[in-house]
């Protein structure tokens, strides 16, 4: 059966430049009610030792195997690999062969906070990779840090993932605290948090099947979920309609984690279409579903909730992976 769960998708202990520990860390992100989370230490997988099956089930949060290949030319998130690939001589000409061996060891990858201040602030931050083969690439950082409005990195990252929707590359979203230690007593963030469609448990190979298919979106806080109908079959995030006539459920939920998130003042207001990097339609929200009738052309389309968060107006607080369209020509 398919479910979204929440995910923390990029975490750093000891092992690099965080100050967790291993277990605590696992814990920390266990008490703002996440399923799982995504162990991302700078070039270093030696947090993973530490990781054990009690561990896990003990705190009820699954650990996905990572590490943020962290270079001159852009950081890059990889989850899963069965074996190590070493990320040391990569260059940015040379980046798809490296996705291949990824792909290969049955990896992950996915652009890390792609829009960070780089060189010479913050040498490496940047993407600078010269990727030519965007189908090796599974996902974007679209929201990193935990308040996705708090950076301009964010507000950039958006137009430059739309640009290669545009281009008719499938690539899912997530976001990403890069959570490097504690919160201080009595603090509770604003957090992200990002959903993952998964078939069936709760496992690693699940979790990076949902992120391969699309099946993603990020929320400040409420739930989101989404159904696109057309004629007698039924699409859902990542998968592909036809161009031509259609009808969007939206279905907001205020209820999961709502301890975390619901004193931060979230409040979803409106929901709008994004279709091809263009407002298609928008309504209010007003606690109901809600529903669009609309006409696709081939390409993309996205949902956007707006609403409050921490009295601020007008932000974006959830944001999903696009349903494709496309004519059988295109496939």
């Amino acid at each position: 059966m398919l479910k979204y769960r929440p995910f923390e998708m990029h975490c750093h202990t000891r092992h690099s430049d965080g100050t967790f520990l291993v277990p605590q860390l696992i814990e920390s992100v266990a008490a703002y009610g996440y399923a799982g989370l995504a162990l991302t230490d700078h070039n270093a997988v030696t947090g993973l030792l530490e990781v054990t099956e009690e561990l896990q089930r003990k705190n009820n949060c699954l650990v996905l195997p990572g590490i943020e290949w962290t270079t001159f030319y852009g950081h890059l998130l990889v989850i899963g690999c069965d074996r190590f690939v070493d990320w040391r001589f990569v260059t940015p000409d040379t980046i798809d062969e490296a996705l291949q061996e990824i792909r290969a060891a049955g990896g992950i990858a996915g652009v890390a906070h792609p829009c960070e201040v780089g060189s010479p602030l913050m040498c490496g931050c940047n993407w600078e990779f010269r990727v030519k083969r965007w189908d090796l690439m599974d996902y974007v950082e679209i929201w990193s840090g935990p308040d996705p409005h708090a950076s301009a990195k964010n507000g950039l990252a958006m137009p430059w993932y739309d640009a290669l929707l545009n281009q008719g590359y499938h690539l899912a979203i997530s976001a990403g605290r890069d959570w490097h230690g504690p919160d201080k007593p009595g603090q509770i963030p604003l957090l992200t948090a990002t959903y993952l469609g998964i078939d069936g448990d709760v496992t690693i190979e699940n979790a990076k099947a949902a992120i391969r298919a699309g099946r993603t979106y990020v929320t400040t806080g409420p739930t989101v979920d989404v159904t696109l109908k057309q004629e007698n079959r039924i699409y859902s995030l990542g998968q592909t309609a036809r161009p031509g006539p259609a009808s969007v459920s939206v279905r907001i939920g205020m209820e999961e984690r709502s301890s975390v998130w619901a004193h931060n003042e979230i409040t979803p207001q409106s929901i709008r279409l994004v279709h091809n990097g263009k407002i298609l339609a928008e309504q209010p929200y007003n606690g109901k579903p809600v529903d669009f009738s609309v006409s696709l052309v081939p390409g993309w389309l996205r949902v956007e909730v707006y609403g409050t968060a921490l009295d601020r107006p007008a932000d974006s607080i959830a944001l999903t992976s696009p349903i494709y369209s496309a004519d059988l020509r295109d496939e």
